[in-house]
């Protein structure tokens, strides 16, 4: 069993905090998360060692291929900076994943629920803010309405695969609301692309048994009333997208640049963050503040090239194949089973967000990421230490 030389009961709280801080607060995430991350940096070389595994190998092998193409970059004093700013990606996975598979079970399950408990509090938070007219779209204090929106999609999966204590009194209406208030918060931030993939997983949570038909009224109608009333106290937004419902927010342009630029530097890109430097059609684009390819396959192709996609695309792989892996073993404990469907639901909510938006390169959504790897991780480690335990 992995062993940490700091006490598990202020690393546990500490990763808590971290991932209640998700969306809420920029700096208390890069705070929390920091924190967890030196934490691990102290631990043994020999216990650093147990705790790795196939994910912590792609993992190594995307972050290579990134320095690689920084110091063979076309603009090295922009790309330089991911080497700081991506650096809590990397670090928070290892610091989440190694405390994980050290706490056990209850602490994992914990994990889990905290952060989908969270996510309904930002969810509210979010609503609130639209509700008040402080904002044009529903976004929480730290993260504009695109990260909001994917965050609380890769909740919403997490969260109908975790259902609570329903023999306890109002604990199926709790449960209810606090969906309703993940999907008004997609709903209210009107990403279409984000809210068809939130149809999707709740659709996929009614086919998988998780949600069943009186669970699926309650959370319509709740969604349905809560929806209608923020939208009736802010209006401006959605009476615009429904006079402009072709609108396409910029993105056919970002396609046609992204088909100029396909085959130009495609071994090892261009370089991390050079969207500004590369992009031909800057003076067309609607949004002067875009500065993304807004779809993460386009962006890590040409930051980092065909290798750098490939890692990507690796890494989203073995999260699914694994994932899914465990639910087909019959011998294994049915809370697992749950975090690993919410795991897979959840990471192919933020992985479908990225093909109209990106998730890497966000400080909020790859901590997200990371952490949905690390439970997966956990999950994984514990099966398999359980099961040779049993042998």
């Amino acid at each position: 069993m992995i062993e940490t030389r700091i006490n598990k009961n202020f690393l546990f709280y500490l990763l808590i905090a971290a991932v209640a801080s998700l969306s809420l607060s920029l700096f208390l995430l890069q705070l929390f998360a920091g924190l967890l991350s030196v934490c691990w940096l102290m631990e043994s070389v020999n216990n650093k060692r147990k705790a790795l595994d196939i994910f912590a190998g792609l993992i190594l092998i995307f972050g290579l291929i990134r320095i690689i193409s920084i110091i063979f970059s076309q603009y090295p004093s922009v790309s330089v900076q991911s080497l700081y700013k991506d650096a809590l990606f990397y670090f928070s996975f290892f610091a989440f994943s190694y405390y994980l598979k050290a706490f056990g079970k209850d602490r994992v399950k914990t994990a889990a629920y905290s952060f989908i408990i969270s996510a309904a509090a930002i969810a509210l938070i979010g609503l609130v803010l639209f509700n008040l007219k402080i904002v044009d779209r529903a976004q929480s204090f730290s993260s504009g309405y695109a990260t909001f929106s994917s965050y609380l999609l890769a909740a919403l999966g997490v969260f109908i695969a975790l259902p609570f204590s329903f023999n306890k009194k109002f604990m199926l209406e709790a449960w209810s609301l606090a969906i309703a208030l993940v999907l008004s918060g997609i709903i209210t931030s009107m990403g279409r692309t984000n809210i068809a993939i939130a149809g999707l997983l709740f659709i996929a949570g009614i086919s998988l048994r998780k949600i069943n038909i009186k669970s699926a009224l309650i959370i319509i109608i709740l969604t349905a009333v809560i929806t209608l009333i923020s939208f009736n106290n802010n209006k401006a937004e959605v009476t615009q997208r429904v006079e402009h419902p072709a609108a396409l927010s910029d993105r056919n342009i970002l396609l046609r640049g992204a088909e100029v630029l396909a085959f130009s530097h495609p071994a090892i890109g261009f370089g991390p963050r050079t969207f500004h430097n590369i992009f031909p059609y800057k003076d067309e684009l609607s949004d002067k503040g875009i500065g993304s390819w807004h779809n993460d396959f386009i962006q890590v192709y040409f930051e980092s090239g065909i290798f750098g996609l490939l890692a990507f695309l690796a890494l989203i792989f073995a999260v699914c194949y694994y994932s899914a892996s465990l639910l087909k073993k019959k011998l294994i404990d049915k809370d697992y089973k749950q975090i690993a469907l919410g795991i897979l639901l959840g990471s192919a909510g933020l992985v479908l967000s990225a093909v109209t938006a990106g998730f890497i390169d966000s400080p909020v959504l790859s901590i997200e990421f990371s952490f949905l790897i690390s439970l997966l991780a956990a999950v994984m480690y514990n099966v398999k230490n359980s099961a040779e335990q049993s042998a």
